[in-house]
């Protein structure tokens, strides 16, 4: 099981749930109302950029969309779309802060 963590941001509290199976973080964020916002949903916008600050190996790789825009941004790499992450089968702590979009 993997736990996931969620900081504190302007988009609420702190949260934290469980996930048994592999698991897109967007639909995570909105089965525990996560502090993270979303705009296009669709590795468009940068809105739902999160810092992965533990445990980004429990992460599957960035598709190629979401590599691209990351790439176009110039992002670090410990920097990933909720909107595209997907959690995967394990054990261990995934903790997440949500940046926020590039420009509002």
């Amino acid at each position: 099981m993997v736990v996931v963590e969620l900081a504190e941001s302007g988009a609420g509290p702190e949260k934290a749930a469980t996930v048994t199976a592999r698991t897109r973080l967007l639909d995570l964020c909105d089965d525990v109302r996560g502090p993270v916002r979303f705009g296009c949903r669709a590795a468009r916008c940068t809105t739902c950029r999160v810092e992965v600050l533990e445990g980004g190996a429990l992460l599957e790789g960035a598709g190629a969309e979401e590599a691209e825009l990351l790439a176009s941004i110039e992002a670090p790499s410990q920097v990933r779309l909720a909107c595209q992450a997907v959690i995967r089968e394990g054990a261990g702590r995934v903790r997440l802060r949500w940046l926020g979009p590039l420009c509002a």
